[in-house]
């Protein structure tokens, strides 16, 4: 068994503590950064070369609208692409739970107006009757 599923190698680590970036190896194991120094030694299931690259760590995006398309994109891309870890939703004081089932017309012309989301993409989207409470939506979303 490796000490460590993933090493990032070398790169320019900046970890948003205001301290100055240094080059470093990242050491992972599981979802978790245990390491971070100079030159890891030990087993390694996967290496990633950084060299010439900045390492971070995941952004926060504290105002999305992803409400919808969180349904039917488990990527929520391009932001999860661009280096976002962590989109808040439920922004605007507009969210799809708790929906009152055939109540989802009035949620959706309400994103579409403030947020300018196509109507058609969240009818056609979502899943709706697939939950009614907003705990029935989490659950949905982490499925």
């Amino acid at each position: 068994m490796p000490e460590y599923d993933v090493v990032i190698r070398q790169g320019l680590v900046v970890d948003g503590t205001g301290s100055p970036g240094r080059v470093a190896d990242v050491g992972i194991l599981g979802d978790r950064i245990v390491e971070v120094t100079e030159k890891l030694s030990g087993s390694v299931y996967r290496e990633v070369d950084a060299e010439g690259l900045i390492v971070t760590p995941g952004f926060i995006d504290p105002h999305t609208h992803f409400d919808g398309q969180a349904t039917w994109d488990d990527r929520l891309d391009p932001a999860f692409g661009h280096g976002v870890t962590t989109a808040v939703m439920g922004n605007c004081g507009v969210g799809f739970a708790p929906v009152r089932p055939g109540a989802h017309t009035e949620l959706i012309d309400i994103m579409e107006g403030v947020e300018d989301i196509p109507g058609t993409a969240l009818y056609e989207g979502m899943p709706w009757g697939e939950w009614e409470s907003y705990p029935e939506y989490l659950a949905y979303l982490l499925a």
